[in-house]
């Protein structure tokens, strides 16, 4: 019956599709938030887990990872922000949102990953949130699509 179909007969997919295109944007902001959360559990325990007689925070080596990091989910932000502003304005945002998904969804993966390093042993226990958020960044890259 047509008085129970919601919005015009024969356009449901175009519907589901714009709908998709959208939630890559959130999807995008989700996995920044995941990477965001990475670094705010890391930085602490670097300044705190000590080796050679020094935080490992110190190394040059760990701060040049994490400035890396810190680097790559800057660049998703941006990317995410602008596909925000496109799709607000009425422009286009199909390629962008799809860019910001996909490198946000990069950057938490490394994050992820790099966190797990940085915290050793502890980083796969659940007393750290390191491999909740490893777990939770990888389904980021496959719902929505790209």
């Amino acid at each position: 019956d047509a008085a129970n179909v919601l919005g015009d007969i024969g356009l449901g997919y175009r519907y589901c599709i714009n709908i998709l295109n959208e939630g890559r944007i959130g999807i995008a902001a989700q996995q920044i938030g995941i990477a965001k959360g990475c670094l705010d559990i890391a930085l602490p325990y670097m300044m705190e887990r000590k080796q050679f007689g020094q935080a490992i925070a110190n190394f040059q080596g760990i701060q040049h990872q994490y400035a890396q990091i810190a680097t790559e989910i800057h660049a998703a932000e941006v990317m995410t922000y602008n596909a925000c502003r496109m799709k607000e304005n009425g422009i286009p945002f199909v390629k962008e949102a799809s860019m910001a998904k996909l490198y946000s969804s990069q950057t938490a993966e490394k994050a992820a990953s790099k966190t797990i390093e940085w915290l050793g042993g502890i980083g796969f226990t659940k007393d750290l949130l390191a491999e909740k958020f490893y777990r939770d960044c990888k389904v980021g890259s496959i719902y929505e699509g790209t």
